[in-house]
């Protein structure tokens, strides 16, 4: 009667399993940073924060443009450096609020919140 592990090749396991984990991992893509509107007119959806700089405000120049009169034509900008994400107000008229504080440019960390005038956003890291 043969030993039950007579056929086991280690070196053949491992490389099995090497494969299966490239394999696992080829349709794996890295999600864009995600801006979630909580509050305010059009809420809810979201926005993928997908280029370098996103321009939030009610005017057509906008990327994301919101219907409110409280929000500049052009209020705050969304900036890509690198792996970090940061927020920038472009001078607008009632300010960007980051988890409650003012600021005029600050990074951006997950499950922060962003609020311009009547407007509230969550941020969402980039996830797999």
């Amino acid at each position: 009667m043969p030993k039950p592990n007579d056929d086991f090749d280690p070196e053949l396991e491992s490389t099995q399993a090497g494969e299966i984990a490239i394999v696992a991992g080829l349709g794996a893509r890295k999600k864009a940073p995600v801006l979630e509107q909580v509050q305010g007119p059009g809420a809810p959806r979201s926005f993928p924060l997908a280029i370098d700089e996103t321009v939030i405000g009610r005017g057509h120049q906008a990327n994301i443009t919101i219907e409110s009169s409280r929000l500049s034509r052009r209020h705050m900008a969304v900036r890509r450096a690198g792996p970090e994400m940061s927020c920038v107000d472009l001078n607008s008229a009632n300010g960007v609020y980051l988890n409650g504080v003012r600021a005029h440019s600050a990074v951006l960390h997950d499950g922060d919140t962003l609020q311009i005038g009547d407007v509230v956003f969550v941020f969402h890291e980039a996830g797999a």
